[in-house]
């Protein structure tokens, strides 16, 4: 296997552990090769699970717009916390998570009944939801709080305002 492609395995499965509560962005390679091809991956993942209720290009704005916003986040507390040279490994895992958070909610999603926008949102569409979204901010916040060396609550506080920041953002540009 060429070396990139084993690299990127090695981060795939950091992600996963990451995603799992079992590994911390230190222990991810240094690479911005890994973050590229991951978020070319969670790109087509993104594109695949939101197809049919978007359009291509709201999609590819929304994942840009969610990265640029982790960015900001990110650069920002490493920067307050005067470990800059964790940026690299701490995007890497946040692009990772989001990429196995959505190849998760793949075949949970194609589980679930059709979502029609006239019709009432099905209770069960909508809990599964909010558990993949929980699960998710939960991995945010560890990813944050190993990253930044800040305590559990105000990672989980960081996470939760970044969420809500993002739809605030969504709802007045796109």
């Amino acid at each position: 296997m060429p070396p990139l492609l084993n690299q990127w395995f090695t981060c795939l499965v950091q992600y996963v552990r990451l995603s799992l509560f079992r590994s911390s962005p230190a222990s991810l390679p240094y690479s911005l090769n890994c973050i590229l091809l991951t978020f070319v991956a969670y790109l087509v993942a993104r594109i695949l699970l939101l197809h049919q209720l978007q359009s291509l290009s709201l999609t590819v704005a929304q994942a840009l717009l969610d990265m640029f916003i982790l960015y900001a986040i990110t650069y920002a507390m490493l920067r307050f916390t005067h470990k800059t040279e964790r940026l690299v490994k701490t995007m890497s895992a946040l692009v990772g998570v989001n990429l196995v958070v959505s190849i998760v909610d793949l075949p949970v999603m194609s589980l679930l009944p059709d979502i029609n926008r006239d019709e009432p949102i099905d209770p069960l569409v909508f809990y599964v939801n909010l558990l993949l979204l929980f699960w998710y901010l939960a991995i945010v916040s560890l990813i944050f709080k190993r990253s930044f060396d800040i305590r559990t609550t105000t990672a989980g506080f960081l996470s939760f305002n970044y969420f809500l920041f993002e739809l605030l953002l969504l709802n007045l540009l796109l």
